[in-house]
Formats: C-alpha cells, sequence, structure tokens
C-alpha cells in the first residue's frame, strides 16, 4: 500500500477513535465519527490546503492540516444529536 493512504488512514482512525472517547455515548457513533475525520483528511490531502508556514508533510500528506481538518468536522459531528 502507498503510504499517504495508510497515513490519512491512520490520521483519521487515531482522531475518530479519540473523538469517539471522549464525546461518545454509543457505538454508532464511531462509524460517523470515522466517516466525519476521513472527509477532512481527505479534503485537505486532495485540494493540498496548506499553513502559510513550513511543515513536515511525509508522503506528500499534510499532516497538521489533515488533523486540523478533521477535527474540525468532528466537532461538527459531535454536536449531532445520533
Amino acid at each position: 500500500m502507498a503510504p499517504a493512504p495508510l497515513l490519512l488512514l491512520l490520521i483519521a482512525t487515531a482522531s475518530a477513535a479519540l473523538a469517539h472517547m471522549l464525546w461518545g455515548r454509543k457505538w454508532l457513533q464511531l462509524p460517523i465519527f470515522w466517516l466525519a475525520a476521513a472527509a477532512g483528511c481527505l479534503v485537505v490531502y486532495a485540494l493540498q490546503l496548506r499553513l502559510p508556514f513550513e511543515f513536515v508533510s511525509p508522503a506528500g500528506v499534510p499532516v497538521l492540516e489533515a488533523v486540523l481538518a478533521a477535527w474540525l468536522l468532528l466537532i461538527g459531528v459531535s454536536r449531532l444529536r445520533v
């Protein structure tokens, strides 16, 4: 497997698991959190969104930006009543 998709999956999974530990109440929320985190990571990677600072981008993945986008979507999803 190529390193970029693997790193994106890892970021999305870690973010979703931590969000579920913090805000999750039901098991149904875990896949919803994972989809939100994956969407945030994919949007940043597909659009190559970057902060104006120079950060490390292993395998071309802007890690800090992907984590920030994932958490923004996770915060939004956590407010939903699912």
